[in-house]
């Protein structure tokens, strides 16, 4: 019997790294240079935007402190959960017919279900922030509600006209006036 998990080639290393760049590239690029700037002018201006009973203050602090330690728990779960189940239910790990990076031998019982344990105490570590998270931000708009916010810029079709486009619009108004 081998004592040590099958390994992958260097041809699977390398085709197993291409393929999840292929996604994280165009992932991270989209965050970096779209969601981020985005995020950033909706923060600046979140007090204008109304939803019914909530405001764009509420988006923004309920997605930070709830939403963000939400979604990180759910998207371990989804890569990482069906994996570390069948490990405790079988208490192998490596897991029968599954390739490491490294040589790794098999740990078996409650040695093998060590990492499991872990994964699932991050998992309510994450859920439970995610929970605190209702009352951190119910206390930051508390605190902020009674503060005076600067005024709202013009909303077109709910979304904020920023400053760099008010400015570009201003100095073609300016320079269409000045060719008459």
């Amino acid at each position: 019997m081998n004592y040590y998990a099958t390994e992958y080639t260097r041809k699977e290393r390398t085709m197993f790294v291409l393929k999840h760049l292929i996604w994280v590239l165009p992932l991270f690029a989209v965050t970096k240079f779209w969601f981020l700037p985005w995020l950033e002018g909706y923060a600046e201006v979140a007090h204008c935007y109304n939803y019914g009973e909530f405001t764009g203050i509420h988006v923004v602090f309920y997605g930070l402190f709830v939403g963000l330690p939400l979604l990180s728990a759910i998207i371990l779960f989804i890569g990482e959960g069906p994996r570390s189940i069948k490990v405790i239910q079988l208490g192998q790990s490596p897991l029968p017919n599954e390739k490491v990076f490294t040589p790794t031998k098999y740990k078996y019982g409650v040695k093998a279900k060590i990492k499991p344990y872990i994964f699932f105490a991050i998992l309510v570590f994450l859920l439970g922030l995610s929970v605190r998270g209702v009352f951190w931000a119910n206390d930051i708009i508390a605190l902020s509600s009674g503060k005076e916010l600067p005024q709202c810029q013009s909303l077109v079709l709910g979304s904020v006209i920023n400053r760099n486009t008010n400015d570009y619009v201003n100095q073609s108004l300016l320079h269409l006036n000045s060719s008459d």
